[in-house]
């Protein structure tokens, strides 16, 4: 086979992961463009660069989505959530992958049968027992259903991660004179940094980019979520103040965009290793 015949396909995938990029990035691009745009261009050339950079637009809209506010809920939110996420998860996932026990495989099934339940089909009795816990309109009312509504998922995960992980490691380190728990942080929470990565990614954005939970739990505007804050663009009669409605949606981003660079190396070994297979 001749190099020619071996460049073919090679320029042809190369065309396609091009054109894909391109379709994937120039929405990105457009929103942040016309965050910079007066309502008048973004009318006028909705599809042209600005023709003078507003950057007041981002200004205005920290101070009409009360972005600095809700950005602290979200923080808090997420951060709480994915701690005990991560805790909870990696725990239960050591117990299914290590442990020999009546039932594990059954409980295992459980977990998953729950990836299943959509959140609108439990949103009524999360809504009861926290109305009966006093957790309406309060950020642990809404860590405590994303915690839930994650486990399964990352469970299912690292319990496939660590499976892949030798008992060796484990044996050896039991002949150090290490516990379990030494065990745990020590030899088995390094090795599953890809897997920890990725769930961590994955969490973050269901959680960050979530809008109905916040939206049926959260009634005081003190607490309300970046995605629920952007109600607050919504004028009189309908109408949508866009360019500053764009720059919030730009300053949504950044942390997601963040913790995918910080996470990124991890997060590709994670999703092409062998852990994450069922």
């Amino acid at each position: 086979m001749t190099a020619r015949t071996w460049q073919r396909p090679r320029l042809a995938s190369h065309l396609v992961l091009g054109f894909s990029t391109v379709v994937m990035i120039y929405p990105v691009m457009w929103v942040v463009m016309s965050s910079l745009k007066t309502p008048r261009d973004l009318y006028g050339d909705p599809w042209g660069l600005p023709r003078t950079p507003r950057l007041a637009n981002y200004s205005e809209a920290w101070k009409i989505g009360r972005i600095g506010e809700s950005y602290l809920n979200s923080i808090l939110v997420a951060v709480a959530s994915l701690a005990l996420i991560l805790v909870v998860s990696y725990l239960a996932a050591y117990a299914l992958a290590r442990l020999r026990f009546r039932g594990r495989n059954l409980v295992m099934v459980l977990f998953v049968s729950t990836m299943l339940l959509p959140v609108q089909a439990t949103i009524i009795p999360i809504y009861k027992i926290e109305q009966s816990l006093n957790l309406i309109d309060t950020l642990p009312g809404l860590v405590l259903p994303y915690v839930a509504k994650a486990l399964p998922f990352t469970v299912f995960v690292l319990t496939a991660f660590i499976k892949t992980i030798p008992t060796e490691f484990d044996e050896a380190a039991r002949l150090d004179g290490a516990g379990r728990l030494r065990i745990l942080w020590s030899v088995l929470v390094p090795l599953t940094r890809p897997a920890l990565a990725s769930v961590v990614i994955l969490d973050f954005m269901t959680i960050w980019n979530d809008f109905y939970l916040p939206l049926v739990l959260i009634h005081d505007p003190a607490r309300r979520t970046l995605n629920l804050g952007l109600v607050n663009f919504q004028q009189l009669w309908g109408r949508t103040d866009f360019t500053r409605l764009f720059a919030a949606l730009v300053l949504i981003n950044v942390p997601l965009i963040v913790v995918y660079v910080v996470f990124q190396r991890q997060f590709i070994n994670g999703m092409t290793s062998g852990g994450l297979k069922a």
